[in-house]
């Protein structure tokens, strides 16, 4: 992709759930899938994933239809990866009141080297208040990969923030109730060990389908609003159908 046709490029924003924006860019002829970053409008406004570095001129520029940056609560992300959160300090320059959060792994691992703010560290089950808005963090390593992997559950609107679990190939639709479990397991079979299957990985999906979320938001899928405890269990079952291994009770 030239220069001029990523100036050119146009994040999309629609409201997934009440005060709750998807941001996407999908780079056509670069990465076969689109990158989403979500920004909750709350008292305390967060921003869960800032995208690339590259990606950062566009995403602001997406968040500005929204709301000022510059009232930027806080921000967070999954994971350590460019995608997830390499314009972390391109955002905390432009939101200087913002704090970066981030489950306790990453705080370790990145606070001296990575980040120009030191990121406040949550712990498992702990519930960043917002104000008209509660975001619960769950620890969760190496799903959907990376030891220091973190997900968020909103809990006024049920939102479940699944960073790259339910990846597809291509443009999705911004929202969808449609089934994208054979489009995600079909992307995975083209990835080999991006989600990694172990004895850890079924007690997370237990715990994801014990809070009955309402629409699961995924960085690299549509959001979805079907009925989203069968589309976790039935995720759960392909991966491990995929990886040759019996679910554990």
């Amino acid at each position: 992709m030239g220069l001029e046709e990523e100036e050119a490029m146009t994040a999309e924003v629609h409201e997934i759930a009440p005060n709750i924006f998807r941001i996407s860019q999908f780079l056509e002829g670069a990465a076969p899938v689109e990158f989403s970053q979500f920004l909750i409008k709350a008292d305390k406004p967060l921003m869960f994933h800032t995208g690339s570095k590259a990606l950062f001129p566009d995403t602001l520029e997406a968040v500005k239809k929204v709301l000022d940056p510059r009232d930027l609560a806080y921000i967070s992300w999954s994971h350590l990866e460019s995608d997830e959160c390499g314009a972390l300090n391109d955002f905390l320059a432009a939101a200087p009141n913002a704090e970066p959060v981030a489950g306790m792994v990453t705080s370790l691992i990145g606070n001296d080297e990575f980040f120009s703010k030191k990121a406040k560290p949550m712990m498992d089950d702990n519930v960043l208040d917002l104000g008209d808005k509660k975001l619960r963090f769950l620890i969760t390593p190496h799903v959907p990969h990376a030891w220091d992997a973190i997900m968020v559950f909103e809990e006024t609107t049920r939102t479940l923030f699944v960073s790259d679990l339910f990846t597809v190939f291509g443009k999705p639709p911004a929202v969808t109730d449609k089934d994208m479990i054979e489009q995600s397991i079909s992307a995975l079979r083209s990835l080999p060990g991006y989600l990694p299957i172990g004895p850890h990985t079924s007690a997370v999906f237990d715990r994801l389908i014990g809070l009955d979320p309402k629409v699961i938001a995924g960085h690299h899928s549509a959001a979805y609003t079907g009925n989203a405890v069968r589309a976790l269990k039935d995720l759960r079952g392909e991966l491990y159908k995929e990886a040759g291994i019996p679910v554990p009770n």
